[in-house]
């Protein structure tokens, strides 16, 4: 019997997804090298130029503190920093527009648009720890009876 058993669910059609039989499917995620290839080009070095590039190019004087060692520069930071660089900045400048006007952002949902203490601290802080901050504060505050 267990013999005949086996033989008719080989034979029975296999969905294509695994999870069908409640088996956890684990998809990896790609590496930044694959991702920077992807979307810049399969050379590793003309991929990275392209992508330093593309982040200099949002990171005009009104989106990033420029706090680069110079002897480096942004050739040599991981690929993995400069893909969330690159998308920090174009939501930033998509979302607020500049560093200033997000500083005032985060200061005008805590309630503090006056502090101009708060907001010079604030100004010390980087662009990614910014909108991080941005984000949480956002959430924060749509989620409280009686906001906007």
């Amino acid at each position: 019997m267990r013999g005949r058993v086996s033989v008719l669910l080989r034979a029975l059609p296999r969905p294509e997804n695994p999870a069908f039989f409640g088996a956890k499917v684990h998809v990896m995620s790609k590496s930044p090298l694959s991702i920077v290839k992807e979307r810049f080009g399969d050379d590793p070095k003309k991929a990275k130029e392209k992508l330093v590039a593309a982040v200099k190019k949002l990171a005009g004087k009104d989106v990033w503190l420029d706090r680069l060692n110079e002897g480096k520069g942004l050739n040599h930071v991981s690929n993995k920093k400069l893909l969330h660089l690159e998308q920090v900045f174009s939501a930033v400048s998509k979302e607020v527009g500049s560093r200033d006007k997000l500083i005032s952002e985060i200061a005008n949902l805590q309630g503090r648009s006056k502090d101009a203490d708060y907001k010079a601290r604030l100004a010390e802080e980087s662009t990614p720890a910014l909108w991080d901050r941005f984000q949480a504060v956002q959430s924060n505050s749509s989620g409280k009876p009686g906001s906007n």
